[in-house]
């Protein structure tokens, strides 16, 4: 059985894409991508020590693949996600627990402001998914420290004699919400001050403890300005050189709506916005308030894919639905 798949190894094409993984069931077990189909699939039918025992378990019960050819990369890491998705394969670990997923709300309702972590997001002042490894208990806590809004806290009470907060509830709102949509770096900007103000007293420990929550609060504000950038902007354009062609990517807040193939002299003839207007649904997409755990797999993958491939060129468009 392994030899017949090494020959159907040797007539993939050295093209990106993704394969799917099967056993003798004709389930699905794993799924894959591939910037060159033949070496990726190959790779499983090498002796390597470097494979996982996990990898190793899913290839004794490998019985058949299947694969499908995209013209990019970038289309093979979107089409992996959408049939980890679809197929919940038992081997992928990535994009296959969307109970992993929470949301985070600053509800400002109440005299005091509170910070709430939800599994299923409210109206109003609500942020995410995000991933449970982004440790929102964490940052819950580091902002309720910040803002003396749990006196039950220990770490908070050894910081403060005060059993009310000190804070205007105004301007506490404000700086975590502004926190959230890109509007301000207050609560770094306040344990800043706090680590300079202890290390001058010498209290060390704290400094220390201070530093770790600005790099802590630093770390997830910038991991979250992907989805509050995809929600703040409505319409994009993409393009990237394949070879002899580009590929354009229609984008409608951090999601791909249409995309299109196109050799470098149709599109050299055209500007971005008409390009976009040929690309246009029959519909205009509704606006979205509030991302799904699985939208936020696409916008993770899209913009990190944008980041770390300078060919990629990323265009902000004006309504394409509305002519000029």
């Amino acid at each position: 059985m392994k030899n017949s798949l090494k020959e159907q190894v040797r007539n993939l094409p050295l093209n990106p894409g993704v394969y799917l993984m099967k056993d003798k069931h004709g389930t699905i077990i794993y799924v894959g991508k591939a910037k060159k189909l033949r070496e990726r699939v190959g790779s499983y039918f090498v002796k390597n020590k470097q494979h996982s025992k996990k990898t190793i378990r899913m290839i004794q019960q490998l019985t058949d693949f299947d694969v499908i050819e995209v013209d990019s990369e970038l289309d093979a890491l979107l089409l992996e996600c959408r049939l980890i998705q679809e197929y919940r394969p038992i081997y992928n670990r990535q994009m296959n627990s969307f109970e992993r997923y929470q949301y985070i709300e600053i509800n400002t309702e109440s005299e005091e402001v509170s910070i709430i972590i939800r599994t299923i997001p409210s109206k109003k002042n609500c942020f995410g998914p995000f991933s449970t490894n982004r440790k929102l208990f964490e940052l819950k806590q580091i902002l309720e420290n910040v803002y003396e809004l749990n006196k039950k806290n220990y770490w908070q009470q050894s910081f403060s004699k005060n059993t009310t907060s000190s804070f205007d509830q105004d301007i506490v709102a404000s700086e975590i919400l502004g926190a959230f949509t890109l509007n301000n770096q207050q609560p770094q900007n306040r344990l800043e001050a706090k680590m300079i103000a202890a290390s001058e007293n010498n209290s060390f420990e704290k400094a220390l403890k201070f530093r770790e929550e600005w790099q802590f609060l630093t770390r997830f504000f910038n991991q979250n300005k992907k989805l509050v950038l995809a929600s703040q902007t409505d319409w994009q354009f993409l393009y990237i050189p394949i070879g002899s062609k580009m590929k354009c990517y229609l984008i409608h807040q951090g999601l791909i709506i249409n995309s299109r193939k196109l050799t470098r002299q149709t599109f050299s003839k055209y500007k971005p916005s008409e390009l976009a207007r040929k690309m246009l649904p029959n519909n205009k997409p509704e606006t979205i308030t509030q991302f799904s755990k699985e939208q936020v797999d696409f916008i993770t993958i899209l913009y990190n894919y944008i980041n770390r491939h300078k060919d990629c060129q990323l265009l902000e468009l004006a309504d394409p639905f509305y002519e000029e």
